[in-house]
């Protein structure tokens, strides 16, 4: 099965160049955009709030879809939008955040280490 992923993530922009669909925004941001995909008819493979670190601390994030296009999923589409909602509740601490090159690094290796096994 071949894989869409939407990222954000420097690291794997320049990884898989070519591979990935990179955004330029928030993980709010690219959920919204993620939403869209999904009223278009793209499915979820990953859930947009995959791993151990919040929507609200790391500023990378990586959403995987499937490439086939077909009816709205009901699944996908609760999922993003539970998402949404939760980053919106924390999105005042994530403007508070401030991130050193090396935090950073770290943040973009976590998300990284999650998605590479789908694309």
């Amino acid at each position: 099965m071949k894989y869409r992923c939407i990222t954000n993530n420097p690291l794997i922009i320049e990884h898989y160049n070519g591979n990935v669909e990179p955004f330029e925004g928030t993980p709010l941001e690219l959920f919204f955009a993620v939403k869209a995909e999904i009223m278009a008819g793209y499915k979820l493979v990953t859930h947009p709030l995959t791993g151990s670190i919040g929507s609200y601390i790391n500023p990378y994030k990586s959403v995987i879809l499937d490439v086939r296009k077909g009816p709205l999923d009901e699944e996908s589409l609760q999922l993003i939008d539970k998402a949404i909602v939760y980053t919106k509740n924390l999105l005042p601490d994530y403007l508070n955040c401030v991130w050193d090159e090396n935090s950073r690094r770290d943040f973009q290796y976590l998300d990284f280490d999650f998605v590479k096994a789908f694309i």
